[in-house]
């Protein structure tokens, strides 16, 4: 190394050890105190009418809703220890400044209190027909002080019956509660072109019930509802005499449980049947599964009588016997109670019941994009991933001249069992000794690990990122979690630096192996999501967290400082139009020195020159100096409308760090296209 660089380097180190950049700034919270409590504010209201706020007294409340998911509108619901209010707010993406956990104060002079049909609210002043207007959203932070973020707030648990006016607007917690038998092949809400609201009636199993009310602007509106008994956390409301309930978003709903009666199996994912192997064989409750076909029955590369399904990054091998009629991309919902759940030649198998009926397919077609690793990265990541659909690029097959039997196929970063069937219809075909890109499934057969294409279209000439390789927009809306990027980066997501406005920017080197937000290296990052974890959380706490996200460190290295880059590729947006995109932000380093500036910008065709910065709401998007999670809105209009060429989405910095000392540990989740 030459002797410059080597001084750059030990300045670097001397720098981030210095302990003004190693402690967060202290927070400095608003210099305000409560004057009532909610509970005593609302006793100073009289139902069917209004008063006028004309003390300076303040309310302090956290945020336990807002309107995230779309389920509740133009408002925010806070609770202290003793009650719980609304506050309308004429503006929308709220949550982007009051996020659940958002401790706020209520500067009550000049505000309304009133109620709707007895659920009591505040507003701010009246329209010409007296009705009560919302806070006008230039005057939100006259009234509504933003305190402390990541404040917990638990649910009370409580029973249907002992439901009272003291609970309206408080987080709440139902406990052993079900949808109707009838009730549950129905989606959430409507999802027609009117979007009406839907309500469901709710009971426990000593038949107590309640209204849950569902809007059909939220965005689970298109999702079922599930069939199983469990617990509900949620809003309590009411309408005149009517008690009902709201939630946040499906992950207040946690019916996974056996209904009342015993009745109908309870659907859950074959990530959690999976979840249930212990090592020995065992028989499964009453339980329901969903997944798509990703084996191939035509072309026989698969054992008789058996079929592959894959849910969301989980699959499983089912086995029925006899003839299977399924075809690639069918998606089926099967009942296995009582079926055997077991260790087949190394990896798990449903063995159905002699004499079960294959479900015929709830849809066809449908497409599950490949999960792209390397070698290495399929063979640590067996079984965990283990029957679903895996892409490797730029692998060579070895060891026969013909595909039947046990093959060899290797990339750079190693080796792995390329079996395939002497019963396959592509058996004899010629095995191709060029280098190329390969889809199928992991497995094992014994202690050995294996690779299995379904046919031959699964091998295709290796050329980089070429039609086909990026993020298939097949239902509205696509998502990315990342809660599986140890196996390595979703297909149609890449990692650049050194990039610029007119360059997509150099391959970056991503690493799958967990890391802590305080790692100092740069690079691209596994970090835990900051979800549910705060800036104190240890290592060994963010290890443990599932919920991942994809980060990068920016240092003094070449191409990070600026020019670091998630890069999206979708292969094209054909009859889609009014795309928007969604993800978090987060800030992960807590008191770090300098601050980094982030933009989304677009580009359209197979080979980009030209990036385009879109608009972001918040506007200005950065991280560094202060632990946070940030949800971001893209709104592209028209500009990605019906094109059928690639479409290339960034989140990339383009502007120097500011400031001095350790720079960003940064990441990304939750991301969400949209389109109509």
């Amino acid at each position: 190394m030459k002797t410059s660089a080597l001084l750059i380097c030990i300045a670097f180190a001397i720098i981030s050890c210095n302990k003004k950049f190693d402690e967060p700034p202290a927070y400095a919270a608003p210099n305000l105190k409560p004057t009532l409590t909610i509970a005593q504010l609302k006793a100073m209201h009289t139902t069917g009418s209004s008063e006028s706020i004309t003390t300076d007294d303040i309310i302090e409340g956290i945020v336990i809703a807002n309107d995230s998911s779309g389920n509740f509108y133009k408002q925010i619901i806070i609770e202290d220890t003793t009650a719980g209010i609304a506050i309308n707010i004429d503006d929308y993406n709220l949550y982007t400044s009051y996020p659940v956990g958002r401790n706020v104060f209520i500067k009550l002079n000049g505000l309304i209190l009133y109620d709707d049909n007895r659920l009591i609210a505040i507003g701010s002043g009246k329209d010409g027909n007296n009705n009560i207007n919302a806070i006008a959203a230039p005057l939100k932070n006259q009234y509504i002080i933003k305190g402390a973020n990541n404040v917990p707030a638990l649910p009370k648990i409580i029973d249907v019956s002992d439901l009272n006016d003291s609970y309206q607007n408080m987080l709440i917690q139902l406990t052993n509660m079900e949808f109707s038998e009838a009730d549950t092949g129905k989606t959430y809400a409507d999802t027609s072109a009117s979007k009406n609201t839907v309500n469901f009636i709710l009971k426990n199993c000593s038949n107590k019930s309640i209204t849950l009310r569902n809007s059909g602007f939220a965005n689970f509106a298109g999702i079922n509802v599930p069939n199983g008994n469990g617990n509900i956390t949620c809003i309590y409301s009411v309408y005149n005499t009517s008690r009902q309930v709201l939630i946040r978003d499906t992950s207040d709903v946690q019916f996974n449980g056996t209904r009342c009666n015993g009745g109908p199996a309870v659907q859950t994912s074959i990530a959690n049947i999976r979840s249930m192997y212990k090592g020995h064989d065992i028989k499964l409750g009453a339980y329901k599964i969903g997944g798509v076909v990703i084996s191939d029955a035509v072309n026989k590369n698969i054992a008789n009588g058996n079929v592959v399904l894959q849910d969301g990054n989980a699959g499983i091998s089912v086995y029925f016997g006899g003839t299977i009629t399924y075809n690639i991309g069918d998606s089926i919902v099967l009942d296995v109670t009582g079926d055997s759940l077991q260790n087949y030649n190394g990896s798990l198998e449903i063995k159905t019941a002699s004499g079960t009926i294959k479900p015929d397919p709830v849809a066809t077609g449908k497409t599950v994009i490949p999960q792209q690793l390397s070698i290495a990265q399929l063979n640590s990541n067996l079984p965990d991933i283990e029957y679903t659909l895996i892409k490797i690029v730029n692998a060579t097959a070895s060891g026969g001249t013909t595909y039947s039997g046990s093959k060899t196929l290797t990339d750079a970063s190693g080796s792995i069992t390329l079996f395939t069937s002497s019963s396959a219809s592509f058996a004899n075909d010629n095995l191709p000794t060029e280098e190329n890109d390969w889809i199928g499934f992991g497995k094992f057969f014994g202690n050995t690990k294996e690779f299995t294409i379904r046919n031959t279209t699964d091998v295709t000439t290796s050329g980089g990122n070429n039609n086909g390789d990026g993020i298939e927009l097949t239902a509205s809306p696509f998502t990315l979690n990342f809660d599986n990027i140890a196996a390595g980066l979703p297909q149609g997501v890449f990692v650049k630096t050194a990039s610029s406005s007119t360059s997509v920017g150099a391959d970056g080197v991503y690493s799958g192996n967990q890391s802590s937000w305080s790692n100092t290296s740069s690079g691209f990052k596994n970090y835990a999501s900051a979800t549910s974890l705060n800036a104190a959380s240890s290592s060994t706490e963010q290890n443990a967290s599932t919920n991942r996200a994809l980060g990068v460190k920016q240092t003094g290295s070449t191409g990070f400082d600026p020019g670091a880059a998630f890069l999206f590729e979708i292969n094209n947006t054909t009859g889609k139009t009014n795309i928007s995109l969604n993800f978090l932000l987060q800030s992960l380093a807590d008191g770090v020195g300098r601050t980094t500036t982030w933009q989304v910008d677009y580009a359209i065709g197979d080979n980009p020159n030209t990036f385009i910065p879109a608009t972001t709401s918040p506007s200005s998007i950065t991280t560094g100096t202060v632990f946070s999670s940030t949800p971001v809105t893209v709104n592209f209009g028209t500009a990605l409308d019906n094109q059928n060429s690639k479409v290339w989405i960034r989140i990339v910095t383009l502007s120097a760090t500011t400031g001095s000392g350790s720079r960003a540990s940064t990441g990304i989740d939750d991301v969400e296209i949209k389109w109509n």
